[in-house]
Parts: structure tokens; sequence; C-alpha cells
């Protein structure tokens, strides 16, 4: 069954089939609803699919398009898709207008992945590790998945649009994996409280995550807003 509002998601059993879990059952109530109901069917889906038996589903989120993101993505598409589509149709006769709604195409495989990735890349914490899915254009589907143990640090960067980078570094990158990223996090606040809880000490306190906790809470206090969450949070 598909996790619903309250309820975390655990694979089990003999056939492979997914059994909804109580909200109480997450270590200190940890799982994230809102942000889970506001994922599409699809990215739940690759969530779900990756979890293990004896792991549970604490938190999932996914990236979003940051406003400047997208004015330097579109002005960008812009330029490459005018200015070469006007040259091949002055500089080349006859087939050059050919040539510049080849180029058009092409130019929208080169960013729309890009734009799109809001749609096809997912992060979550389970009470074992954390991972990053990502659906390519052509429906394959990667994951980076990196062990609360073998987690050497963590660095969390905050923007002024709201969101923040993520990102759990490797203490021994034998595999060549790399980093697990979560870049344009809403939900950084219900991921890092989260982050505090099963990571291990020693990085927590090397990140001064609780000192941000706190200062993210004083803020959240302290900033006038009604009926609704601060920023990052899902409270």
């Amino acid at each position: 069954h598909q996790p619903t509002a309250g309820m975390a998601a655990r694979r089990g059993g003999a056939r492979g089939e997914y059994r909804a879990l109580d909200h109480d059952q997450a270590p200190d109530g940890a799982v994230d609803d809102l942000h889970w109901r506001d994922l599409p069917d699809m990215l739940q889906a690759q969530v779900i699919v990756q979890l293990r038996a004896d792991e549970q589903l604490l938190w999932a989120g996914r990236p979003t398009m940051r406003a400047s993101t997208l004015v330097i993505l579109f002005a960008l598409w812009t330029v490459l898709l005018v200015a070469p589509a006007v040259a091949l149709v002055e500089a080349v006769e006859d087939t050059g207008g050919w040539w510049a709604i080849a180029w058009a195409v092409v130019s929208v495989f080169l960013f729309v992945p890009r734009v799109s990735r809001g749609s096809r890349v997912v992060f979550a914490l389970t009470t074992k590790r954390a991972f990053v899915s990502t659906r390519s254009m052509y429906c394959s589907i990667d994951t980076t998945s990196l062990p609360y143990t073998e987690v050497a640090a963590l660095r969390v960067a905050t923007a002024p649009d709201g969101t923040a980078d993520i990102r759990l570094v490797r203490g021994s990158d034998v595999t060549g994996a790399g980093p697990v990223i979560m870049d344009s996090v809403v939900g950084y606040r219900d991921a890092c409280r989260v982050l505090q809880r099963v990571l291990p000490r020693e990085v927590v306190k090397a990140s001064e995550l609780e000192g941000k906790l706190a200062a993210w809470d004083e803020d959240e206090d302290d900033a006038p807003h009604a009926g609704g969450a601060a920023p990052g949070d899902a409270r």
C-alpha cells in the first residue's frame, strides 16, 4: 500500500509487498507527512521502490527551481536558441531554416532536463541511510545512497529564497559514488531535524547543526507569519 498522511512506508514480506506503518512507529515522530503529500505520485513511487525491509522512511523532498536559476536558464536558452537560429537561416541557403529547427529541438533536450528536475529527482532520509533517486528523461533511474554510519561530514547552506543545500560527505569513498547532495530543498529544517537524530553524534557536533536549528526556531518565533509554516518547515 502507498503510505498516506500520518504513515511511514516500509517494504516487507516474502513477496516484497508494501505495508503502511503507524506514524508513532517512526523515531520521535519524525515522519514529514506534509512534504510527502506534496510529492508527485511518480516521485513517491521512486522512494517506495528503494525502501528496504529493515528501514523506515523518515523524510522525503525534492529540489525546487530557484527564481534566479530559472532566469539565468531562460536567458541562456533564449540567447543560444535565437542567435544560432538566425545565423543558420542567414548563412545557409535553402536548408538554413531546417537546420534552425533542428537546433531548436536539440536546445530543448539541453535545457528541459534542468528545468524539470523537480519532477524527476527525489531526496529521502530513512532510519538507515540518505539517498537521492534521479529519473532521467528516458525513464531510467539512478540512485545515490549513503548509510549514516559512513557519513564523515554534514554541510548545510541556506539561500535567501528559503531553500537550502544539504551535503552529506562520505568518510571513505571506496566506491567512487561521491557525496549525497540534496539541493534547493524547501523543507530543509525538517530534514535537518531528522539528520540531528540519525547521524553520528560527532558529525552533528562538527556541523554545528544544533545551533543552526536553534537559530532557525528563534527566527521562526520572531517572524510575523499567520497560519502558515515558516520556510523550510512543515509545521
